[in-house]
């Protein structure tokens, strides 16, 4: 399998439908007045615990949830592009099954438990833009949740790929616009880390 692409043929980055999802004003911030913050504590450790995971995942009788034995191959740090949907990405880790079928695995570092709306946004892309990339079927996604060790197997629908499309669009019209978004959920600003930069917008 070819990991690697030409270059980044997309409009938006899957970082990017993330952080629209999460909050349009944050996406916003970032795109469009081109603010780039410090990662948050959480970001670097998240980081720092997937890079440890990797070196240990093959020592483990079963790799994030799957049995060491269904697993035929681990490939890390895959890139994903759809030009014609306009988005890209780079997923943590794709695993290859037996029978030819393939999972993507996003490592969080959270004590969350439950799904959050973005995050399951961020997987429906990884799994419509791997699809696109093997040009196979691919349906489903792992979330590896650290220091838990929590695993979260999402099944993404067809209807929610094909949604994609729309999410793109409403992207590029906050992108085009001047006019700064309304902050969707107050209760997610202590997360953010654009937040100094956000209480400054009128």
């Amino acid at each position: 399998m070819n990991t690697k692409v030409s270059g980044k043929d997309g409009e938006f980055s899957i970082w990017e439908l993330f952080t629209f999802t999460y909050c349009p004003r944050e996406f916003y911030l970032y795109r469009k007045l081109g603010l780039r913050p410090p990662p948050l504590k959480k970001m670097v450790l998240s980081k720092e615990q997937h890079e440890r995971e990797e070196k240990r995942i093959e020592r483990r009788k079963d790799i994030y949830g799957i049995p060491v034995s269904e697993v035929i191959e681990i490939l890390h740090d895959v890139m994903v592009e759809d030009p014609e949907l306009g988005l890209y990405g780079k997923i943590d880790t794709v695993l290859r099954l037996k029978k030819e079928r393939f999972l993507p695995v996003e490592v969080k570092y959270s004590d969350l438990g439950y799904l959050t709306r973005a995050w399951r946004k961020q997987m429906v892309a990884y799994v419509a833009l791997l699809e696109k990339k093997l040009s196979k079927p691919v349906n489903r996604g792992i979330f590896y949740f650290l220091p838990k060790k929590h695993v979260l197997c999402v099944k993404v629908e067809p209807e929610e790929k094909a949604e994609l499309k729309k999410d793109v669009e409403r992207m590029r019209k906050v992108a085009n616009s001047d006019s700064i978004p309304e902050v969707v959920d107050a209760s997610r600003c202590k997360y953010c880390e654009m937040m100094k930069y956000c209480r400054r917008v009128p």
